[in-house]
């Protein structure tokens, strides 16, 4: 599958807020909120011969949780998955960063 025209993926710190925001709006008191991928695995994951941009999937871990898991994507739009792929770790709760306008 061809890749989309590329486009400015980069929102202001209130489009974020009012994203995040509409997302708690409808969750369920303790639901998780995001999670953390590690700089340097989401490097090593773009530093792959041929990956020019990231995809996401929505999947649930071993305890039925909401996760993402990261895989690479080429130049033709395919995924990589003889590459490195990540998954969302930790949960947000219970590691969160203090309280802003993203998480509260």
């Amino acid at each position: 599958m061809a890749l989309p025209p590329k486009y400015n993926q980069i929102i202001s710190p209130v489009e974020a807020s009012k994203l995040t925001g509409k997302y708690r709006e409808q969750a369920e008191i303790g639901a998780i909120k995001g999670g953390l991928f590690w700089k340097e695995y989401v490097q090593k994951l773009l530093d792959q011969p041929g990956c020019v941009a990231l995809r996401y999937y929505y999947a649930l871990d071993d305890k039925g949780n909401p996760t993402i898991v990261l895989v690479g994507v080429d130049g033709d739009g395919n995924d990589m998955t003889n590459g490195i792929i990540l998954e969302i770790s930790p949960f947000c709760p219970p590691i969160c960063s203090i309280s802003n306008s993203l998480n509260t």
